[in-house]
């Protein structure tokens, strides 16, 4: 088993072959009623939170997450891959594969170009919804993949070896400000015009250009931990091995005015 990306032709060869796997629409409902893949299910991240103020937080309770995976089909076995649409959805496939690979996961694929990419390309469409059978998935925490507050406030206390990223757009690190000492590389950044992946030398100069290297811990944040997941998976795609997405985000960051904001 091995995470990482996936393309429309092998999604669909796996597909046509009739390949176990279990494929989650990230979109929302409403794209999802206008067309998806044939078998795929929907679902979206909010789905798998805890339901408190600070929306972004992840669910504490991994057997009520395992519980609302294996809703959606998901087994420890059976490959799992990820239909968004890129510039659109905020990253929620890499949520979805962070939150899965937290979980213990280990054969997670994030279809590369999404569903526009599928669809201009000409392949079997669907209409009609299709209804998950019940898996059972059993989670093994990967607890060095997330990050809570107290945690990144820590990173705060000069440590020269964290490397906080701000995954926003630049208009909002500059005019909402940020985390103090946080450097900025924008999530859409990381997609090909044609909403593919940029090839891993290109992303590897990016993220160079902003402190991001191998030998550092890497803190990414957003507004609600979704953006910053998507960064995640990027950075487990390229082998960097000390990645802590931060759930809480700016939502739970400036939950409290007394904590520092640089602008």
């Amino acid at each position: 088993m091995a995470s990482g990306l996936i393309s429309t032709d092998e999604l669909a060869r796996w597909l046509h072959q009739k390949q176990p796997v279990t494929v989650l629409d990230v979109r929302g409902k409403g794209s999802y009623l206008q067309g998806h893949i044939g078998g795929s299910v929907v679902t979206r991240w909010q789905d798998f939170t805890d339901g408190g103020p600070i929306k972004g937080i992840l669910h504490p309770d991994s057997a009520v997450l395992a519980e609302r995976f294996s809703a959606l089909g998901i087994t420890n076995e059976t490959p799992v891959v990820l239909v968004s649409e890129p510039f659109e959805n905020w990253g929620a496939e890499g949520r979805f594969f962070w939150m899965l690979h937290y979980l213990g996961h280990g054969d997670i694929r994030v279809l590369d170009g999404g569903y526009p990419k599928w669809k201009r390309e000409g392949k079997p469409i669907a209409l009609l919804p299709s209804r998950a059978s019940k898996g059972q998935f059993t989670p093994l925490l990967r607890m060095d993949t997330a990050i809570d507050l107290e945690g990144v406030e820590a990173c705060l206390n000069n440590d020269p070896d964290t490397v906080i990223v701000d995954t926003r757009g630049s208009d909002e690190y500059a005019e909402e400000g940020h985390i103090p000492g946080a450097v900025n590389l924008p999530w859409v950044s990381l997609y090909g015009d044609d909403g593919t992946l940029k090839p891993p030398d290109e992303l590897r100069g990016l993220l160079a250009q902003v402190g991001i290297i191998p030998d550092r811990r890497i803190v990414p944040y957003c507004t609600g931990g979704v953006r910053s997941a998507w960064l995640f998976f990027v950075l487990y795609l390229l082998g960097y091995e000390r990645v802590q997405n931060y759930d809480g985000s700016w939502w739970e960051w400036t939950d409290d005015p007394a904590r520092p904001v640089e602008r």
